[in-house]
Formats: C-alpha cells, structure tokens, sequence
C-alpha cells in the first residue's frame, strides 16, 4: 500500500481538536468529531490492507488480527500500566474501584460498554476517568473481530457485491444512529452498532480506490477539510451525535481520503512536515491526554486552570513521542525486537494478565477501601465515611408503607387509580413537579406542611423545554390538569438553576457549567438564558387553569456544583469558592424569572431568598454531609436545609376540604 502521507496530516486534524476539546477551550466545542474522522480513517486503511492482501492471495485473519494487537495493545498497555500508581496515589475508593472496572474492561475490549452502563444523570464526572477515551478503541477492536468474518462470508459476491453490502449495512447504522440520537443517546454514543457506518464509509473509500485509480480533486478535498472543522467550530455538546450531522465531518474526511492529492494545496497542506509528524505520534498522544487531564481534575479541590489543561495536552505530545519511538516501534516495524509473534505473546499476554489482576483486585477490595481507611488523614477518612452513610441513605424520599400517598413519580401512567384513591382518602394532593431538584426538596415540603398526600413527578435533567423523549412530564402534567383537574390543590414547580443559564451556544447550561472554568476566572460567557425563563413561566400560565391547582413557581437557587471528591480529601473544614460574578448572574435570573411569572399571573417564590448558600456551614457540619454528589442534598441535607423552605411551605400547609 503506497504511504499517503496527508492521511498522517489527516490524523493531525483529528487529534488536535479533540485533546483541546477535552482541555475545555470553549471554541472548539465540537473538537469531540476527531473521534469519528479516526473511525474513518481506520476502516479505510484496514480495508486497503484486506482488499491488497487478497488481490494477492496472501490475506491470512490471524495475521490481520496480529497486526491490529501490534498496533493499538503495546502502547494502550504502558498507559493502562502507569495509570495505575497514580490512581492508586491520588483515587478516593469509589473512584478507585470504577477505574479497576475500567482495566478490566479495556483488556477485554469493552470499556465502551461498560462507560455506556455508567452514564447517567447521576454518574460520577466523566472527565475524572482516565481511560474514559477507551471506549472509542473497543469501538474499533469489536469492529476489527467481526469485519474480516464478514468480508470472508460476503466474498462469494465478488468485489462489487461486496461493496454494495457494506453501503446498505451503513444506512441501517446510520439510520439507527439518527433514531438512537434521540431515544437512547447514551447507547448511541458508545456501542459499535450506532457507530458502524464511520468505519463502513471508510471502508467503502477503499473499495472505490481499489476500483480505480485515485483522481484528485483539490477542491473537493478542501471542502472534504472545511467541513471538518466547521464542525469541529460549530458543533457542541447539544448536537444530536453521532446522527445525521455527523454526517458533516465524516464525509468530509472520506472527500479528503478520496479527492487529496500531492500536488494540490489541501495535501500540501496535510503532507505538511509538522502535521505528519503530529499524525505519527496521534495514537500515543491519544492515548495520554485523557489520563493527564482527569488526575489533574481529580488532584485539583475545584476545575484546574485552562492553562493547566493547555499545559498537559501539550504535554501528551512528547510523551507520544516517547511512546512511538520506544513501544510502537519496536512491535510494529519489520525485523526490530518484538517482530517475532512469540516475543509478542511473551509481551502482551502477562502485561494483560497483569492489568485484569489489579482491575479484579480493585473491585472485590471495594477500591481497596480498608488499605485506603488504613492511609488516609483522619479528616479524609471521617468525611468519607459520612458520605458513605449519606450514599446509602440515598438522595431523595423513599417509599414507606405507612404513608402511601406520598410518592416519587418520573409518569403517571399506571398510576392514575392509586392518585384517585388517595384523593378520595385524603383530599387534593400537593405535586411538586421538574427535574431532580424538584425531588430534592419534595420531603422538605411533605415534612413541613404534614399533608398526606403529596406526589413528585420529575426526571432527571428534564425541565419543560426539554426536548428530549424520555422528558415527558410537561405533557403529562398538560394531560393531568385536562382530564383530572381535582387531584391536586398546588403545584410546585423547581428546575436547576443553571438550566436557565446559557454558555453562549444558545442552549441551556448544565448543573456543571462553572466547574469547567477555573476557580479565579468569572463567568464571562455565560448568561441568563431568557428563552428559557419565558418557556417555564409560559407553561406555567398555561396549567394555571380557572378553578384549577394553584401554580407555584419555586425560582433556583444559587446553583454550584460542589467538586464533591475534592471536598472529601480536603475534610470536614471543605470549603467551595464560586466563581467571580457567579452570585450576581444568578441574582439576575431569579428577578427575570420573578418578573417573567408577574407578567403571566403565576406565584413566584425565590428559593435564594430563602437558602443564601454559605460554605462554611452548608456542605457539612463534621457529623454529617449535606451533599450527596455536586448539587443534589443527602437526606440529612434535606434535613438541613428543610427549615428554610417555611415561608413556601405556610402557603401550602392547608390541605382544601
């Protein structure tokens, strides 16, 4: 296979974007689709080897499959070995036993599964894994397992049956992949089905150039590079993805594949020395930016500096080199010192051995939480303990036989005959409706106001402009007011105040927002986002129905996202700074969110009024902590915080005749 050096530049332009992306530069808030142009690129060049390899009666699968382990096991093993002491050194147990899952998973070449199974509302910060960036090797290695059987199975059809195979299996995962975007985004995201069709259109880029000779068109391959980076620009967090916009980036990486050539400017360009020498190094530098970048947000109490991130993602590039030159290359290149397949397997096999006996070792030890208590300050270890105990409480009401009629709900089908039957005992109910923190402070209100009947319909992350399919309860509480207006005297409706906040990308903010910017640096950027007040007060006058609940808007609080692993290590004196302007952009959303519910009619209670958060006496008291992850109270929170909610608490207390 002729050495296409602009493929080399083409792995530059993927492995920039994505460690700058993860070092939180803002403006390339797409850098995450380098991802998918390596995916591209892979299932191009193993298919050129294949397609090669067979023309000359010479393809062998365990040869292919050796070739891969030569590629991607020797160094993924080094990282995965020197992770280890630092994990070890710096890891609270709970973190510690979630990274030996991961050993675990990787050597058995499924992190993407298990990082798919440990997504969620609640889960614990992504970007404190450090083998978090795995999934998109196993990705590739289950890939890798499964398309040579194939291509032996559909061989029979020659070549261009072959192809044309592979493109309908494509659109299925592509197709899959835009329906997922939405209904399961998580799975969408990590598994190989919904993930396909990035390698199948470089495969088929193979195909094409086999079956004729490479025609450049330079323009074509500019555009192919433009639409790179204008996703990489465009893109953020909020884009449905994978789905048909990655479309975007993948196609263009298939129109350089296809159209770059050395003469024109867009090889040049990409053929360019240093952009080579960065496509070299991409896997090494892949491989050590994401271990780098979550010790140092483990090591550090809140968000450390984008100069820090800057630093260690620079960082990772002379560590790639090192890499490269001292385990990538002596397993792969010809006649060198791990050239021999037994020397391989000498290497390989109890390097493997090694890491899934530290991975199954830090899970049944519990994160090695005995020899950690053992260690640890005494500080360190009373604070973790508490919140242990918080852990186990859990983070919300749970269900007591002895009062049946207060409940926790994400819907209300199938149980619409139970509310009947408590109205029926108890009279109209208080519903206290949102996202988690409308759970958070629902046993507040039943506990103050002593009403037998009170229910809480709430999900996770969904507020009522959500637009997701698993956020429903703005319809259901539509369908509730028109078919059984009666059932409820009040309404209470909380959202995270963040969700109210935007980051400049026109999208509501997350719970976590300000921990991505550095502890000293203010919150330009961010802003209150007004559409999003305009859409809560609107529903909110929509469901104030004559005759009907009366509708109660609890404003947010101050919102912050307590680093809860950071507060642990530093004991019970932790304390959290916010971040400059951070108090005054909320106190701004609570006066238009106040006046935004004046102008409809709808009754407004501002929660800063009533919990001015203080530090020093509001996350934990040394005998018990307040919080159970960055933002949602413990149930000695609740406890804690209860008193303050008295004010709301007087208007509801009275249950109607």
């Amino acid at each position: 296979m002729t050495y296409r050096p602009e493929i080399d530049g083409l792995r530059a332009v993927a492995v920039v974007p994505v460690i700058l992306f993860h070092a939180g530069v803002g403006a390339l808030a797409g850098g995450f689709v380098g991802v998918d142009v390596f995916f591209v690129i892979s299932g191009y060049l193993i298919t050129s080897i294949i397609l090669r390899e067979r023309a000359e009666g010479r393809f062998s699968m365990l040869r292919f499959w050796e070739r891969r382990a030569r590629r991607i096991l020797p160094a993924l093993y080094v990282v995965m070995l020197a992770c280890i002491p630092v994990a070890w050194a710096l890891m609270l147990p709970d973190q510690y036993r979630d990274f030996a899952r991961s050993l675990v998973a990787v050597g058995l070449f499924g992190s993407n599964i298990l990082f798919w199974r440990e997504s969620g509302y609640f889960a614990a910060a992504a970007e404190e894994k450090p083998l978090l960036h795995t999934w998109s090797l196993s990705v590739e290695e289950q890939f890798y397992l499964v398309f040579p059987l194939l291509m032996a199975v559909l061989w029979r059809f020659g070549q261009r049956g072959v192809a044309g195979v592979l493109a309908v299996f494509a659109l299925i995962s592509l197709g899959l992949s835009h329906y997922a975007a939405d209904t399961m985004p998580s799975a969408n995201f990590f598994l190989l089905p919904t993930r396909a069709w990035e390698l199948l259109v470089g495969a088929l880029c193979a195909f094409w150039l086999t079956a004729r000779s490479r025609a450049g068109h330079d323009g074509l391959a500019a555009l192919g590079l433009g639409a790179i980076m204008l996703s990489v620009l465009w893109f953020d967090g909020t884009t449905p993805f994978p789905s048909l916009w990655a479309l975007v980036p993948v196609l263009g990486t298939a129109a350089v594949i296809l159209f770059a050539r050395p003469g024109g400017w867009t090889g040049r360009l990409l053929s360019w020395r240093a952009m080579v020498g960065i496509g070299l190094v991409s896997y090494s530098a892949y491989l050590w930016h994401q271990p780098l970048m979550a010790f140092a947000r483990i090591a550090h109490l809140s968000a450390p500096p984008l100069w820090l991130m800057l630093a260690l993602g620079a960082l990772s590039f002379p560590l790639a080199y090192v890499t490269w030159r001292f385990v990538e290359q002596p397993f792969r290149r010809p006649g060198a010192t791990f050239a021999p397949p037994a020397r391989l397997g000498a290497v390989l096999l109890p390097s493997l051995a090694l890491l899934l006996a530290v991975g199954v070792h830090g899970h049944v030890t519990e994160g090695r939480r005995d020899i950690w208590m053992k260690n640890a300050a005494v500080a360190q270890v009373q604070m973790y303990r508490l919140w242990e105990q918080a852990r186990a409480e859990g983070a919300g009401w749970r269900a007591d036989p002895a009062v049946p009629c207060v409940m926790q709900l994400t819907r209300l089908d199938g149980h619409m005959d139970r509310l009947r039957a408590c109205r029926e005992k108890h009279g109209p109910g208080l519903l206290v409706a949102g996202d988690s923190h409308a759970r958070m402070v629902m046993p507040g209100l039943h506990w103050l106001t002593e009403r037998p009947f009170v229910v809480t319909l709430a999900q996770g992350g969904c507020q009522s402009f959500s637009q997701r399919p698993e956020c429903t309860h703005a319809r259901e509480l539509r369908t509730l007011l028109r078919d059984a207006p009666a059932l409820f005297s009040d309404i209470v409706y909380h959202v995270v105040g963040q969700s109210l906040l935007t980051d400049g990308t026109a999208h509501a903010g997350t719970p976590d927002m300000f921990e991505r910017i550095g502890p000293e640096e203010p919150v330009a950027g961010i802003s209150v986002n007004q559409t999003n007040i305009d859409h809560v007060a609107g529903f909110l006058a929509e469901i104030s129905l004559p005759g009907g609940p009366q509708v109660h808007w609890l404003g947010s609080g101050l919102g912050h996202y307590l680093p809860i692993a950071g507060l642990l290590r530093a004991g019970c004196t932790a304390r959290h700074a916010l971040r400059p302007g951070q108090t005054r952009l909320f106190s701004e959303m609570d006066d238009r969110a106040a006046e935004a519910a004046r102008s409809l009619g709808v009754r407004y209670v501002s929660l800063q009024g009533l919990i001015a958060l203080d530090t020093a006496v509001d996350i934990t008291s040394c005998t018990d902590i307040y919080w159970i992850d960055g933002h949602h109270w413990s149930v000695a929170g609740m406890r804690h915080f209860m008193p303050r909610l008295t004010p709301l608490a007087a208007r509801l207390k009275d249950t109607p005749a």
